[in-house]
């Protein structure tokens, strides 16, 4: 038996196919959004005028704390219309978009992988941050080259008088925030994470006889200058990194694997008088992984990454908007170097450099009093060796308020070319994936889309009910048609194992939010289909996308007793995705051969999980500078369902199988402390 190939089938258990409208305060210049939700109602998520979501990181803090944190990035998958992703799964599909379609960035720099232990941590310290905003389409032409949507976090930058932060200390990782004042004009912030998970949680990283050695950290550095009231200097920094490495006891084999971003950027941000504001952006931004593996006489490397410089400027006067963008990128396509087998490979490492250009204006007309118009158009350049990619790209966004602004309803038009793509084995936003260039052969995808939105507040604000139904075309789309084994079975070429096509993806969400009282939170549900039509052989009809969810209900809800005790609870209900059963194996000269049945014609069993949460306030004296502490416990996956982490081949006394691979038979507690200061 090939002992290379059943590694790599552990290492993925489920990888067999199967500037927006930015919001108006903290460092923003642009577009005003109108907010309509009560400032007294001290809610962690709040729904925009556009439609759009803002999180309060401050009070995300009082949300559920699954393994002693609150991810701000998992919570945004329990927001409709952003599907929830399973174990072992990192992705971010806002609408039935790819999961290289949306944008996460900080200020408007990008971020390229933004996961830690494969999904359940992002790279985000939640306290190093005042908030967090969803757009889950296009809302101006300042929104980036991409087809989905976006999340924008925005650094917090609100000089204090003394020094002040938090430490959260956990099972599985610690964190902490310092913010230290420099005169009575500057800020700097400092935020750290580490983690320890194999201390404690060892067994729940074995896989039937597979061990995971796994850790992370995050480092955050930001510095706040404001020489005056119209005026911020802004200089960012990040760097974190993720380790794995997996052993085979009964083969004595072991495979490595190192990812990470790191990103700096300089931001100057005018918002001076009678209307007129500009923003400035220079910034850097890169992502790497390398995958190397040991295997007696079996070797392989498997490296890629993106590297992106750019500049990005804006100008505003009153109701209009212009700016201009240019980035320039050097990707290093996934190159597989592999010994041992048959099909012996040494591949140079291929590197594709490209850049694009950009420039846009909007234009927001109050027609009357209740309704308002925005116009947009961005105009963008790609070029990629001898290619070159032109477009244009509209947009409208039309909203109507109530009476008293107790309603509105939204439509949205946009149309939008992406000249970059991830792809490779998943799609699901794992460190396997990578980016790839349009060229002559993958031309640029684009999306044509319509939205209309709806809310409406009820109860006298206690209740906000948000809804809409979203249609999008989609063009040039592509998938990987394939699994790990083929870097073993034949000589490998990413070009023979991607398929393009068109698609259109269309859906409903439902969100109703509890926004007072003791008992708060939400409960969304969504109707999403994600169908692909592909230029291939074979392949006639249309296919669901491998990241498709066709239903979802997920809920949030925090209990506030007025007393020390806070209990709170995650609920999430979905379909299951699809996925590409094989129809036989075979062996032939120790190496695996698989013939694949039809793409994405099977789907995983429907995920379902519960987490429970309580915060434990402990006493704090008048005279400490303590401001809060206590602790909290949680219970992952209190149900104790087994999910499906996807379908892998099994062998057992030399016969092959080829069943669902669950992840944890049983609640995962863990229990932190927390503290500000």
């Amino acid at each position: 038996m090939n002992k290379i190939t059943i590694i790599l089938v552990i290492l993925s258990a489920h990888l067999l196919p199967a500037f927006a409208q930015r919001e108006t305060g903290e460092l923003n210049v642009l577009l005003d959004s109108v907010d309509i939700t009560a400032s007294r109602n001290a809610q962690s998520v709040r729904t925009m005028s556009d439609g759009s979501v803002r999180f309060n990181m401050d009070m995300l803090d009082k949300l559920p704390k699954i393994m002693g944190n609150a991810d701000p990035i998992s919570y945004s998958r329990m927001l409709p219309g952003v599907q929830t992703s399973g174990e072992y799964n990192g992705g971010l599909h806002i609408n039935g978009s790819e999961n290289s379609h949306n944008t996460i960035s900080v200020l408007d720099v990008p971020l390229f992988n933004v996961n830690h232990l494969l999904g359940f941590f992002s790279t985000f310290i939640p306290t190093h941050y005042s908030s967090m905003s969803l757009y889950k389409t296009p809302q101006s032409a300042g929104a980036p080259n991409r087809l989905g949507g976006e999340l924008l976090f925005v650094p917090d930058s609100e000089t204090a008088g003394r020094v002040s932060g938090d430490i959260t200390t956990g099972l599985i990782s610690s964190q902490g925030t310092l913010k230290v004042p420099i005169g009575k004009k500057s800020l700097l912030t400092a935020s750290l994470r580490d983690s320890y998970i194999n201390l404690l949680y060892s067994s729940w990283l074995k896989v039937e006889g597979s061990s995971l050695n796994y850790n992370f950290y995050d480092c955050n550095l930001t510095w706040t200058y404001k020489p005056n009231d119209y005026n911020t200097i802004l200089a960012d920094a990040y760097k974190g990194q993720d380790k794995a490495r997996i052993s085979e006891s009964g083969f004595g084999s072991l495979l490595g694997c190192r990812w990470g971003n790191d990103a700096e950027a300089l931001h100057w941000i005018h918002d001076g008088l009678n209307g007129f504001r500009f923003k400035q952006t220079l910034f850097h931004s890169s992502y790497g992984n390398d995958v190397n593996g040991e295997f007696e006489n079996m070797s392989l490397s498997l490296p890629s990454g993106i590297e992106d410089w750019g500049y990005k400027g804006a100008l505003g006067w009153r109701n209009l908007s212009v700016g201009a963008d240019a980035q320039y990128y050097r990707m290093k396509l996934q190159s597989p170097v592999i010994t041992g087998t048959y099909n012996y490979t040494e591949m140079a490492i291929v590197h594709k450099t490209s850049s694009e250009y950009s420039a846009y204006a909007d234009y927001n007309w109050n027609v009357l009093d209740n309704l308002h118009v925005k116009m947009g158009v961005r105009g963008s350049m790609f070029r990629h060796e001898d290619n070159i990619f032109k477009a244009l790209d509209p947009s409208v966004n039309i909203v109507y308020f109530g009476e008293g602004e107790k309603w509105n309803v939204s439509l949205n038009l946009s149309q939008r070319h992406q000249y970059a793509f991830q792809t490779g084995l998943t799609g699901s936003g794992l460190p396997t994936e990578f980016w790839m260039p349009a060229d002559a052969d993958f031309r640029p995808q684009s999306m044509r889309g319509v939205t209309l939105s709806g809310m409406v507040n009820l109860a006298g604000g206690q209740y906000t009910l948000n809804s809409s139904v979203y249609y999008k075309k989609l063009y040039n789309q592509v998938e990987y048609y394939g699994s790990m084994i083929d870097f073993l079975t034949s000589e490998y070429d990413i070009y023979d194992h991607l398929i393009c096509g068109d698609g259109f993806n269309y859906g409903l969400d439902l969100m109703l939010t509890k926004n007072t009282g003791s008992l708060t939170g939400w409960v969304g549900y969504s109707f999403g289909r994600a169908l692909r039509r592909f230029d291939r052989e074979g392949m006639a009809g249309l296919y669901p996308a491998s990241h498709e969810r066709v239903h979802e209900l997920d809920m949030v809800a925090v209990y506030r007793t007025g007393r020390r005790w806070e209990p709170s609870l995650n609920l999430v209900m979905a379909s299951g995705t699809p996925f590409t059963a094989p129809e036989y194996f075979y062996m032939l000269n120790r190496n695996i051969f698989v013939k694949y049945g039809e793409f994405n014609g099977e789907r995983l069993r429907p995920y379902m999980r519960l987490d429970l949460s309580v915060n434990y306030d402990l006493k704090v004296k008048s005279s400490s500078s303590i401001k809060s502490h206590g602790l909290n416990f949680s219970l992952y996956n209190a149900f104790c369902r087994a999910n499906d982490l996807g379908y892998r081949l099994k062998i057992y006394k030399n016969r092959f199988y080829f069943r669902h691979e669950t992840f944890m038979k049983w609640a995962l507690p863990s229990i932190s402390y927390y503290c500000k200061f």
